[in-house]
């Protein structure tokens, strides 16, 4: 069976995936335009003001870059190939309403995202209603409204992942793993976020798991050989069309765009962090303005003030339960295959610790590498479970989170809006 017939063989699940979509999309637009529309009407004030290089989207937000629209003219290592997108990207943009044109195409790939989520938990199972609620909860989440809008690669990275990881699972539903497919797969996800090979090759490896060990080798080889030959080829295209590649910047990519990112953990300072990797991409938490002065006006968590007792309830209980699930199908690859994006995260955000020199702008940014993991490992644990009445409870508990993890992203979406006005207009008064 080939991917597409293995993902829109059932009519009705391509139904409900089709109005997933199609709500999500217009959930995603909808939400952003008043944002979208003060800049706009905004930009000859906070053009002035903006980190960003004089381009159309001047809000610096949760520590996000509007990188899609200029880094044609900069490739780095750590994302190799994303000018090969931001640059088409940019170039079509300028036809249309440019910060609008990024967000209907990001509305687009995030509504995508919650299709995926769909089709993977229903994949396998006779479950319908597990599936949908989590979709809908995942869809919900403060960084699928935020990413939406904010013109970076981290959407774009997003999308690649669980396009990915519902492949991965295709070929393990297969028992198959085709080299050109998931060669072309592993250099997309090295493409957009050159980290992301990481967690990817672990899934291919972990799919691997049953085969004979000459076996593995040789198909991993194979893979990463296919995989190499394309780098060469995409970087060669990449130096012709720029004159200028990943690779011959790579040394001060790291340099100025690595090693200044990182620090080392410690749980007084930080202990945050797990709020802001994880369940402030969830529930959007209060923001605030952080260096108020041209050129590096930001805003990002409020980390002043305490979270609300829901967001502690809601969090925890998903994480709990993603662990559980990881538990729970320990001995199975779908579980090692998920766990291999949190665990990896958390290697890189925590034991390294990439982000933490920067901190009070936010680690709310890198959540869309891995936090889509915690929705299917707790869906996982919830459709293993047995005992019918529990079952019952939980999903009727998830329920009120998606009703709750709703009602506080629309409420904190406007008030995030409506504090960034103000802020602006005292920063304007101040200046005059």
């Amino acid at each position: 069976m080939r991917f597409f017939s293995y993902l829109f063989h059932d009519r009705k699940d391509t139904v409900r995936a089709f109005l997933l979509f199609a709500c999500f999309f217009v959930f995603y637009l909808s939400m952003n335009v008043p944002f979208l529309t003060y800049l706009n009407q905004n930009i000859t004030v906070l053009a002035p003001i903006s980190p960003f290089y004089g381009v159309p989207f001047t809000l610096n937000l949760f520590n996000f870059d509007p990188t899609l629209y200029y880094s044609s003219n900069n490739p780095t290592v750590i994302h190799p190939f994303i000018n090969l997108i931001s640059f088409p990207l940019a170039y079509l943009s300028e036809f249309f309403k440019e910060n609008f044109f990024f967000a209907v195409v990001q509305s687009i790939m995030n509504a995508l995202g919650v299709v995926m989520v769909y089709y993977y938990l229903r994949k396998g199972w006779n479950s319908l209603y597990t599936p949908l609620l989590f979709a809908v909860f995942f869809g919900t989440a403060s960084y699928q409204i935020f990413t939406a809008m904010i013109p970076d690669s981290y959407p774009y990275a997003q999308f690649v992942i669980l396009l990915s990881v519902l492949y991965t699972q295709y070929s393990r539903a297969e028992k198959k793993l085709a080299v050109w497919p998931n060669a072309s797969f592993a250099l997309v996800n090295f493409g957009v976020t050159s980290t992301n090979i990481i967690p990817f090759m672990s899934v291919l490896a972990v799919n691997l798991f049953h085969k004979e060990k000459k076996g593995v080798f040789m198909k991993l080889a194979r893979i990463a050989l296919v995989f190499f030959l394309l780098i060469i080829s995409f970087t060669i295209l990449q130096h012709v069309m720029f004159g200028q590649s990943w690779f011959s910047t790579w040394y001060k990519a790291i340099h100025t765009g690595g090693f200044i990112y990182t620090a080392p953990f410690s749980f007084f300072e930080h202990w945050k962090a797990l709020y802001m990797l994880v369940i402030s991409p969830v529930l959007t938490p209060d923001i605030t303005l952080i260096d108020p002065k041209p050129g590096m006006v930001a805003f990002a968590t409020n980390l002043t003030l305490p979270y609300p007792w829901y967001v502690h309830v809601i969090g925890l209980t998903l994480i709990t339960l993603a662990i559980l699930g990881f538990i729970k199908g320990i001995r199975t690859q779908e579980a090692w295959s998920l766990a291999a994006y949190i665990g990896f995260a958390i290697a890189l955000h925590i034991v390294i610790g990439f982000g933490l020199a920067t901190f009070a702008y936010d680690l709310y940014l890198y959540a869309g590498h891995y936090f889509f993991a915690f929705f299917l490992l707790a869906a996982r644990f919830i459709m293993h479970l047995r005992h019918v009445k529990v079952k019952k409870a939980l999903l009727g508990l998830i329920l009120l989170f998606v009703i709750v993890t709703l009602g506080n992203n629309v409420v904190k979406h406007d008030e995030a809006l409506h504090m960034i006005e103000r802020s602006y207009a005292q920063m304007n008064k101040a200046s005059e």
